[in-house]
């Protein structure tokens, strides 16, 4: 299953902060700015190239840190759909 991200949104670094930044085409729809975590980022990475759901939980997997990872993740993709930053998922 591959996530559906809201069009406008930029994941930037600012002064070693990462963020996600609503852009003119998604104002209206989601928060103007999002400070993320460095694995939060990753994770928006890994969206943003094209890994789909199955791909991201299996590189979760093969991690030392899997039940943290996983939990951050999942906490992750909620809020990125409850802000709008993800609009959908497709098979």
């Amino acid at each position: 299953m591959h996530f559906i991200l809201h069009k406008g949104i930029v994941l930037t670094k600012v002064s070693d902060v990462n963020l996600l930044v609503a852009t003119r085409d998604a104002w209206d729809d989601c928060p103007q700015i999002k400070l993320i975590t460095p694995t939060q980022a990753a994770f928006w990475g890994f969206i943003e190239n094209g890994l789909d759901e199955e791909e991201i939980l299996d590189k979760i997997e093969h991690s030392e840190k899997k039940e943290l990872l996983l939990r951050i993740y999942n906490s992750f993709i909620k809020r990125m759909k409850e802000s709008g930053y993800i609009i959908g998922e497709e098979d």
